[in-house]
């Protein structure tokens, strides 16, 4: 009767460990957003011309491995614009190693259409899977009669306290 309550017992502790193994027991997250003009968002805001330069700012937090951050600006309340979609093509994925400090900037020649967007960063470990998620919705104000017609180049850097390091596409 002993051998089968240890038997039982070895086995629940080997099914434990091998669960244990498969599960991430990581603390990697976003800092909240923040919108500016700069890449610290100095003087943070929500609102903008459609002229403006718009920094989406956040920080990687608890991880010293590599991750990946995606960025993506989608169109929210925008007169003749689907919510939800992708707006202008800015949608960038960037690899990040460590905490640090990280920021998406861009901005339209021919200047946002009005309305509110939502801006959306989902941090990811090097599998793929998903760690923290993080939205917030910014304004665009004024008139602006013209869509604008080219695509936007949105440019973006990864920052931390001792050095710049820039993303290869800007």
């Amino acid at each position: 009767m002993t051998n089968k309550i240890n038997l039982i017992f070895a086995l629940g502790f080997l099914i434990l460990v091998s669960m244990a193994c498969n599960f991430n027991f990581s603390t990697a997250n976003l800092s909240d957003l923040k919108f500016g003009k700069d890449k610290t968002a100095s003087g943070a805001s929500t609102s903008f011309k459609p002229e403006d330069e718009i920094f989406v700012v956040t920080a990687v937090n608890n991880t010293s491995g590599k991750n990946k951050v995606k960025f993506r600006i989608l169109f929210d309340k925008v007169e003749g614009e689907q919510t939800g979609t992708v707006a202008y093509k800015l949608d960038k994925e960037l690899a990040v190693e460590d905490s640090r400090a990280i920021w998406f900037n861009f901005s339209l020649a021919e200047g946002l259409i009005p309305g509110t967007y939502k801006a959306e960063v989902v941090l990811t470990g090097e599998d793929g899977k998903e760690f923290d998620r993080k939205t917030s919705n910014f304004t665009i104000t004024g008139d602006n009669s013209s869509k604008p017609t080219k695509t936007a180049k949105p440019s973006s850097d990864e920052t931390d306290d001792s050095q710049d390091k820039t993303s290869d596409d800007k």
